[in-house]
C-alpha cells in the first residue's frame, strides 16, 4: 500500500536538525498513514532538492524537530517524489539507506576505490601503437641483420650469410625476441599493466644491444672486438655497423621503450572517458 501525504499544517514548516543538531532545512511535507508519520521530505533551501527522512524516532524541541540520522544519511538519502504518494518500491530503498546494519552496506572505499583503479588502468588501445610498431621494426633488424647482412657486404667476423652463432643468440637474437614481443605487448594492449609490461622488455632488450658487445668481453679474449667478431668493411662502414647493430640501436630502441612507459604513467582525461565507454558496454 502507498503512503500519502498527510500534510495538514502542524509540524510541516518547521526547521529539521539532524541528530547532532546541524540544520538539514525545513519539513516540507508528511507521509504516514493518518496520524502514524512515517516518513518526511525536509528541503535544505529554497532551491534545493528535497530529501526523504524518517519521523518514527523523531521528537520536537520547540519549534524544531531533531532527527534520529546523521546529516550525510540525509544527503544520501533517495529524493521526494513530484507527487504526493510514497511507492512501495521506495520505501523499501528508504528503509534499506536508513535502518539496514553498516556491515551489509559496502564502505565508499570499496564501492569507488575499484572503479577509480580500473578507470586509471585502461588506456586507447592506440597509446603505444606508434612507439611499439618502431620497436617492433628496430628489434627485426636487429635480430635478423647478422643473418643477411652478409649479402650486402655488412657482417661482424664472417661473411656467410644465415649462419647463426652462440654469441649471435646471446647478443642478438634474444634481446631481439624480447624487444618484438614488447612491442607487440605494446601495440595490443589497452590495459596500462600490460603495455608496462611491454616497454619494459623492449627497455631491457635494447639496452642488452648497447651494453652486450662490452660484457661479452668477460667470457672471450679476443680483443676488443669479441666476441661478435670485428666488423668489416672501411672505417666509415664499421662505424655505422656498430651504431646500427649495437650501441646506436639499443639506445634507440631504449629511448623508444621509456617514451612509451612515460605516456602510460600519464593518466588523461581521455583515458577516464575510454574507461566509463567500456563500463556501460
Amino acid at each position: 500500500m502507498a503512503l500519502i501525504d498527510v500534510r495538514s499544517g502542524g509540524p510541516v514548516g518547521r526547521p529539521v536538525l539532524d541528530r547532532e543538531g546541524r540544520k538539514l532545512g525545513k519539513l516540507e511535507r508528511i507521509y504516514g498513514e493518518e496520524d502514524r508519520p512515517r516518513w518526511g521530505a525536509v528541503k535544505p533551501s529554497r532551491f534545493g532538492q528535497s530529501h526523504l527522512v524518517p519521523l518514527g524516532e523523531a521528537r520536537t524541541e520547540g519549534e524544531q524537530i531533531r532527527l534520529a540520522t546523521t546529516k550525510q544519511q540525509v544527503k544520501d538519502a533517495p529524493r521526494a517524489p513530484r507527487g504526493p504518494v510514497l511507492s512501495p518500491e521506495l520505501e523499501d530503498q528508504l528503509r534499506h539507506h536508513y535502518y539496514e546494519p553498516a556491515a551489509a552496506t559496502p564502505r565508499r572505499s570499496e564501492v569507488v576505490a575499484p572503479a577509480g583503479r580500473r578507470r586509471t588502468m585502461a588506456v586507447p588501445r592506440g597509446r603505444g601503437a606508434a612507439s611499439g610498431a618502431l620497436l617492433l621494426l628496430l628489434g627485426l633488424w636487429g635480430g635478423f641483420s647478422p643473418l643477411v647482412g652478409p649479402y650486402f657486404g655488412y657482417a661482424f667476423g664472417q661473411s656467410d650469410a644465415w649462419s647463426p652463432t652462440t654469441d649471435m643468440l646471446w647478443l642478438s637474437f634474444l634481446p631481439a625476441a624480447a624487444v618484438v614481443v614488447g612491442a607487440l605487448i605494446l601495440i595490443a594492449s589497452a590495459n596500462r599493466a600490460g603495455g608496462a609490461l611491454g616497454a619494459w622488455l623492449a627497455l631491457l632488450g635494447g639496452a642488452w644491444f648497447a651494453i652486450g658487445p662490452v660484457v661479452s668481453l668477460l667470457w672471450d679474449a679476443g680483443g676488443p672486438s669479441a666476441p661478435i667478431g670485428r666488423p668489416v668493411g672501411d672505417e666509415g662502414l664499421r662505424v655505422i655497423e656498430l651504431l646500427c647493430s649495437f650501441y646506436g640501436l639499443g639506445a634507440l630502441m631504449t629511448a623508444l621503450a621509456a617514451f612509451a612507459l612515460g605516456r602510460l604513467a600519464t593518466v588523461s582525461v581521455r583515458d577516464l572517458e575510454v574507461a566509463r565507454e567500456r563500463e556501460r558496454e
